[in-house]
């Protein structure tokens, strides 16, 4: 299903609101579940039970570890379990949104939504400069084990000065010049073209759209009337 990139950001604003309003840990694990949902129907069914899967591995740990008295080490786990907990159920929707959303349906939409050209433009230069920093990531790692340079932990332990040098210094000039190359490309493109942007794909909100915000607006409603009564 093909779901309006309107819907999906206003789903992921609502289910921020919700995690904050949370009543506990039952109440995550159901927004969990029905993100894994929505995965599925977008077609992410595979990346939606891996993370699932991950969340319950994770709070099991979290619950087993809850029974044991570690000290200060009690509290630390717990502040990261809590923190996984909160943000788990927005990263898997975020995760499936970028993945099953093109950046000129973001564009559209941001248009249609009267949006400033301030946040569109830092918006879609952000969404192009992370996927060109991962492929210029896995280019550097590769020369590294050429020059039989691993590009580890172990490996920086061993040979640090050799491995910053390797690692680091490349990844920041490439950094630089992907910043470069993605500004030309964008005012190439004419990404400050003051006329109304159009897309070839057609965005309309529909059926599906509106049962996917009254669900999510249920979950919010819930949580809230959930934490005043607990």
């Amino acid at each position: 299903m093909r779901f309006d990139p309107r819907t999906k950001l206003a789903l992921l604003f609502v289910w921020a609101l919700a995690v904050f309003f949370s009543p506990g840990l039952p109440f995550e694990a159901g927004m969990m579940a029905l993100a894994v949902v929505f995965g599925a129907l977008c077609g992410k069914a595979r990346l939606s039970v891996a993370m699932f899967a991950v969340y319950c591995v994770t709070m099991g740990i979290a619950i087993a570890l809850a029974h044991v008295n570690l000290g200060i080490f009690s509290t630390l786990f717990n502040s990261f379990f809590l923190l996984v907990r909160r943000v788990f159920p927005c990263g898997l929707l975020a995760a499936i949104i970028v993945s099953t959303t093109q950046l000129n349906e973001f564009m559209s939409a941001f248009s249609k939504m009267r949006c400033p050209r301030e946040v569109t433009i830092p918006l879609a230069v952000m969404m192009r400069y992370v996927p060109a920093i991962r492929e210029d990531w896995g280019y550097i790692k590769d020369a590294m084990r050429m020059r039989g340079v691993s590009p580890t932990l172990g490996g920086f332990l061993r040979r640090p000065g050799l491995t910053v040098e390797c690692l680091y210094v490349p990844l920041m000039m490439s950094a630089l010049n992907v910043a470069d190359e993605l500004s030309c490309a964008s005012v190439a493109r004419g990404i400050e073209n003051p006329a109304p942007r159009t897309c070839y794909l057609h965005i309309e909100f529909g059926a599906a759209d509106a049962a996917a915000v009254t669900v999510a607006v249920a979950v919010l409603a819930s949580a809230i009337v959930l934490r005043i009564v607990a």
